[in-house]
């Protein structure tokens, strides 16, 4: 099992600016930054990933929002601003605790102008930072070593809340999803008549298969071959992040790649196997956690 080690410690003297402390274990993160002194941090909104996927915001330019994608360690909280102080007060306080331990910035920007934040998309679907409609924005990102590493920080600020995006570059726990071969879901399907295909993957947002999929969409196959008398429904499930009828529509059109890819690459007879799609209507979790979240989407086969 992979040790995941602090991703650094500032220490400063003003009360005022940021610290960095030990969190409960099951953050996954041994240290994080503490917030500007006198925020109060919105905890159901953090996301805290031990390998996950996201983006940092590197510039804005020609009306394009330039982003480099990432994946690894992903931390983003959001903290509500105390009274009475400034967007570039705060702003600047993190950097200056950043900077004294070599932090490096690349890029910052000031107003919702000049940051790109309300155009090609905003910036809320690449980074989860939602800096309002306001003008006064402060936001800056950039790097700093650690331990032969690199983490990268970012923090973006407006006059209501601002966000802290920490990023490290760590490799992926592996061996955590066995596939379960034909055999085993056919036993499965037996017991309970229906089964979570836990190792189907698409692109955020979208019902595309990724290559990861290929084996699973194969051992669904192998089962539909060797157990020439059932029929399947393929189920799509989703959180509850978003509208409700995009939710179902999502749902609704990756089950259908599914049975797509069971069709058109592996034989599969027209009509053995059936789309369908729940949406968030039949959760296994709560979707108030990111963790909750990750266990709602997923697809199942259902006996029919």
């Amino acid at each position: 099992m992979t040790i995941l080690r602090p991703l650094f410690a500032l220490l400063v003297a003003t009360g005022l600016s940021a610290l960095v402390t030990p969190v409960a274990a099951q953050d996954n993160l041994t240290l994080v930054i503490e917030p500007y002194a006198g925020s109060e941090e919105r905890v159901r909104e953090r996301v805290t990933e031990a390998y996950g996927r996201t983006a940092r915001i590197l510039g804005f330019e020609d009306g394009k929002v330039l982003d480099e994608r990432f994946e690894g360690r992903v931390l983003l909280m959001r903290f509500r601003n105390p009274k009475d102080r400034s967007t570039f007060e705060i702003a600047t306080n993190y950097r200056q605790a950043l900077e004294a331990r070599g932090f490096t910035v690349e890029w910052q920007c000031e107003t919702r102008a000049l940051c790109g934040n309300g155009s090609d998309g905003g910036w809320v679907k690449r980074n989860g930072m939602n800096l309002g409609i306001g003008r006064d924005i402060d936001y800056f990102t950039g790097q700093m070593p650690y331990e032969g590493g690199t983490v990268f920080v970012s923090v973006g600020v407006e006059r209501s809340n601002h966000y802290v995006q920490v990023l490290q570059s760590d490799a992926m726990e592996t061996g955590q999803v066995r596939v379960l071969d034909a055999e085993a879901m056919a036993s499965s399907l037996d017991a309970q008549g229906k089964i979570t295909v836990e190792n189907i993957y698409f692109d955020f947002g979208k019902a595309d298969l990724l290559p990861e999929s290929d084996e699973a969409i194969a051992e669904i196959a192998r089962l539909l071959s060797d157990r020439a008398e059932i029929g399947l429904y393929v189920v799509g499930h989703t959180d509850s992040i978003g509208g409700f009828e995009a939710n179902l529509s999502l749902a609704r059109e990756r089950a259908a790649s599914v049975v797509s890819a069971l069709e058109s690459r592996h034989g599969v007879a027209a009509g053995r196997a059936v789309p369908a799609g729940v949406g968030p209507l039949a959760p296994v979790a709560s979707n108030a956690t990111e963790a909750g979240r990750a266990l709602n989407r997923r697809v199942e086969i259902v006996l029919r």
